[in-house]
């Protein structure tokens, strides 16, 4: 399966490796850390080690430039290597059942790159500070069951439902307009739409109050773009943007629900910033540091969402008249069957689901990571292999290899080609309906991880997904036929992004027709 439409993903940190100060940096590097050559040497039973040119370097250039042609390459030759990244080692797993093994054995984990990773978000704390604080990202899991289980799932689709309606309420010059046809981006739009539906039904009615919405998406555009550069530490002159982007955020957005208390706050949210509020009382700006606690919360909760609700439109938007007039029927008859009942509504449409799966099949990339916390050796990989894994290094499992695999679509439609109506046979299935993700057993979708560290906030995101994409057909007129630059974005893979992050614009004009 070849990962990238787009092999030249000039991304960030190409454009600032290319640059003359970059060349700069990369020679001092050079110079001055000289590669541990014994470090790097393979030994017995560990991944295939891929060849590489230039010491410390190693794969580093093509990791950055070509990174789906990189990983092409290596995986025709073995399913699990080992790269050496600018004198980082960096293995790579890409059949599901190795990932499996890798998931489910302890010495595996990420505890000490997750301290690491939100002390370079935050940009306030060393990772040391944060482990004294005693509240981290294993707190926040502790609330996980809040946001799972039918009960909470439907009262969070009517804080959510609300919150959406006041987005276009308190947005009405952006949003509404009274009618009037507006243009715009399709991700900004989408952007708009669940930074503020989001954040309002999780963190409560102080959410955005009194900020400027569509100035808060563009700085939360900024950081977004920047993000995983900043949780790689990379020196601050390369991701300025970014960390102003920051810092706007945690004064205007995250501070102001601080000191305001999260008012109807959902108690996912409100409890973990009780504790963190507890762990900061006594400590000089404490506010301001648990604010910016948030920023790799923040981050979590929106991105990979919102790039999802862009492919899911852009395509709906982009097919056939019949598959948005179906579309629409189905979600009428479902709500208007279980107007209270938003999981009723979701396994009672299979067309909407069908869609989702698909554009997660087109547009997700799935990987995980973990860090060896001790010299092991895993049995069973790649077709019987036992592997040996050292401590201290960086394990990438990527799944999207053996990502719906042979399926084949209605009418005749390829692999290749959008076909909404393909998972209709499953998702119709009543059984298989009440899964998450109502895909055939036979097949693999995971684009929320696995093991202990699957992603808590799952069923928020797939319910952000279902509603968000109802309210526009109920509320909204998309018109892609009369737009300059209404053309769906070329696919880039970055090893960062396991959705797809669109990297051009999307032009869409659209017209409020709906009410509260």
């Amino acid at each position: 399966m070849k990962l990238n439409e787009d092999p030249f993903n000039f991304s960030l940190l190409t454009r600032s490796l290319v640059s003359s100060t970059a060349i700069l940096v990369l020679f001092f590097l050079f110079v001055t850390r000289r590669p541990n050559q014994k470090h790097h040497r393979r030994r017995p039973n560990e991944p295939t080690m891929a060849s590489y040119g230039l010491p410390y370097i190693g794969h580093g250039i093509q990791f950055l430039t070509n990174f789906s042609g990189l990983m092409d390459s290596l995986r025709r030759k073995d399913t699990i290597f080992t790269i050496i990244n600018f004198g980082k080692r960096m293995h790579f797993v890409t059949d599901y059942k190795s990932i499996r093994k890798i998931w489910a054995h302890p010495s595996f984990d990420f505890k000490d790159f997750a301290f690491q990773s939100e002390a370079n978000l935050s940009g306030l704390e060393t990772e040391e500070e944060l482990r004294a604080s005693g509240v981290g990202s294993a707190t926040l899991a502790q609330y996980a069951h809040t946001m799972r289980g039918d009960e909470e799932l439907n009262q969070l689709a009517v804080r959510f439902t609300n919150a959406l309606n006041e987005a276009v309420e308190e947005n009405h010059s952006v949003l509404h307009k009274d009618g009037m046809l507006s243009e715009m981006d399709l991700r900004e739009f989408c952007s708009m739409i669940v930074f503020f539906a989001a954040g309002r039904s999780l963190y409560g009615k102080h959410w955005l109050e009194g900020v400027n919405v569509r100035e808060a998406t563009r700085q939360y555009a900024l950081f977004d773009s920047d993000a995983p550069a900043i949780v790689a530490g990379l020196p601050k002159f390369l991701v300025r943007k970014g960390r102003r982007a920051r810092d706007y955020l945690v004064k205007h957005v995250l501070l102001p629900v601080i000191q305001k208390g999260c008012v109807g706050g959902h108690p996912y949210i409100s409890t973990y910033l009780q504790d963190l509020k507890r762990a900061y009382e006594n400590v000089p700006d404490g506010d301001i540091k648990v604010a910016s606690r948030l920023m790799g919360l923040l981050f979590a909760i929106n991105t990979n969402t919102i790039n999802m609700l862009f492919w899911c439109l852009a395509r709906i938007h982009l097919a056939d008249e019949s598959l948005r007039q179906d579309l629409e029927k189905e979600m009428n008859q479902a709500m208007e069957a279980h107007p209270n009942s938003y999981l009723d509504c979701k396994r009672e449409m299979p067309l909407m689901n069908s869609v989702i799966i698909e554009a997660f099949r087109l547009h997700g990339d799935p990987n995980s990571f973990r860090i060896v916390e001790k010299d092991c050796v895993v049995s069973g990989l790649a077709g019987g292999k036992d592997l040996a894994f050292r401590k201290g290094d960086s394990v990438f499992l990527l799944s999207t290899y053996d990502q719906m695999q042979d399926i084949p679509g209605s009418d005749g439609n390829s692999r290749d080609v959008f076909d909404g109506r393909r998972w209709m046979e499953h998702t119709s299935n009543s059984e298989l309906n009440k899964a998450l993700l109502p895909v055939p057993p036979n097949q693999v979708l995971a684009p929320f991880g696995g093991g202990k560290h699957l992603c808590p906030g799952r069923f928020f995101a797939l319910l952000e997904m279902h509603l968000v994409v109802a309210f526009c057909f109920k509320n909204y007129e998309f018109d892609l036929e009369n737009v300059n630059g209404a053309v769906l974005p070329p696919k880039v893979v970055e090893l960062s992004a396991p959705i797809n992050q669109p990297k051009v614009p999307m032009m869409v004009k659209f017209r409020y027709r709906g009410g509260p």
